[in-house]
Order: structure tokens, then sequence, then C-alpha cells
């Protein structure tokens, strides 16, 4: 059990403190990803940056809008998930997700998604579904969309109160401990593994959907 002053302590120093002992924890476990990541969005950036350059009309410009939030929110995401917030990070994938299939859709010749958003007429929850059922009218590969599908069941258990979520609030590593806002525990490692390997991992499409968007642009 805790004392008053102790869970004060505790809750004080997670609002305004600077803490960072669960960040150093995490770039000691991940540091190269780390450094890998920073190298591929970096690239990314600059994919993005030639996209929206050649953008001439008021729709384009929406759909690069779209992307660089995409590319934003995935870094955002990543520090979250390394300072030790893996629920809050969470939810960002999923807003990441839905903008990567947000741009596909608004890129599509003979779809007038990107419309319906702007007029308030159209929820980016169902982005990836739509992603989905208009994957041939996109060029889109089964397996790339199949993935972003899988990501996006996964991602939903952190937009929603779930047994992930109330886990992610008690220590694996220490009976009876808990946590007011980050952390490190050591007895959840396998799964920060798994969840760096996902990031990563949707980190090396971002340039494969750029290219998917510019090449649907191409065709109007």
């Amino acid at each position: 059990m805790h004392t008053a002053e102790e869970v004060r302590s505790m809750i004080l120093k997670e609002i305004a403190g600077d803490d960072r002992s669960a960040l150093d924890a995490y770039l000691a476990r991940y540091g190269e990803e780390v450094e890998r990541f920073a190298v591929l969005m970096a690239q990314v950036v600059m994919a993005w940056q030639e996209f929206d350059q050649a953008v001439p009309d008021d729709k384009r410009g929406r759909i690069s809008a779209v992307i660089f939030s995409a590319i934003t929110l995935h870094i955002q995401s990543m520090e979250l998930f390394l300072r030790g917030h893996l629920v809050a990070s969470g939810n960002l994938m999923r807003q990441v997700l839905e903008a990567i299939a947000m741009s596909l859709l608004s890129s599509g010749k003979t779809l007038n998604v990107l419309d319906l958003f702007v007029e308030g007429k159209y929820t980016t929850q169902s982005a990836v579904r739509d992603m989905r059922r208009n994957r041939k009218v996109l060029g889109l590969l089964d397996a790339g969309v199949d993935a972003l599908v899988n990501a996006e069941k996964f991602y939903h258990q952190h937009s929603h109160l779930s047994q992930l979520t109330i886990a992610s609030m008690f220590s694996f590593q220490h009976d009876a401990a808990f946590y007011v806002g980050a952390s490190f525990d050591e007895g959840k490692v396998d799964g920060y593994d798994r969840e760096m390997g996902s990031r990563m991992e949707l980190t090396g499409v971002f340039p494969d959907f750029i290219e998917a968007v510019r090449s649907n642009i191409a065709k109007w």
C-alpha cells in the first residue's frame, strides 16, 4: 500500500515532472530501432515534400494534408510509446491507419470519399474498411491491405476500454504494483517487442502508400 503522500507525489511527477526513467529504459532496449525509425521517417517526409510541391489544386492539397497527418501522427505515436504511454500511443496509431486509408480512398478517381469528408458526411472510422472494399479500384495488393486491416483490429483495443488497457496500468514485474502514468515494465517486454516490430513494419509501408496515392492521382 502507498501512503496518500506517495500517491500525490507520483501524480504530480507524472503531470508536471520531467522524469526520464521510462524513456531511458525504452531507448536502452530499442536504441537501434529508434535511429532507424528517424532515418526512414526523414525519407518519408522528403517524399511527402515532393508530392506536396506537385499539387496544383485544392483537392490534391487536401490529400497532401491527410498524408502529412499520417506522418506526424506516426512520429507522435512513437514518441508516446517510448515515453511509456502505451495506450495513448496505440490510440494515435489507429488514427495513423485511418489517415493512410483516407489518403488512398481520396486518390481514387471514381470515389467521392474526400468530398464527403470535407462536407462532414464521412467518418474516417470507416476508412480502413472502405479501403479494403475498394482495393481493386485503388490498385492495392491484398497483402498490404490485409496488414492494415489487421493492425486496425489490434489498435482498436486502445481506442476503447479493454483488458489490454487495464493491464497496462498494473505491473507484471512486481506484485501489487501499479502505474498512474508512464511505465516500462520488464514483465511486459515481449509485448513491447511486438509493438516495436509492428511500428517499424508500418514505417516501411509509408513510401509505398505515398507512391500508390501519386499513381492514382496520375489517372485523374
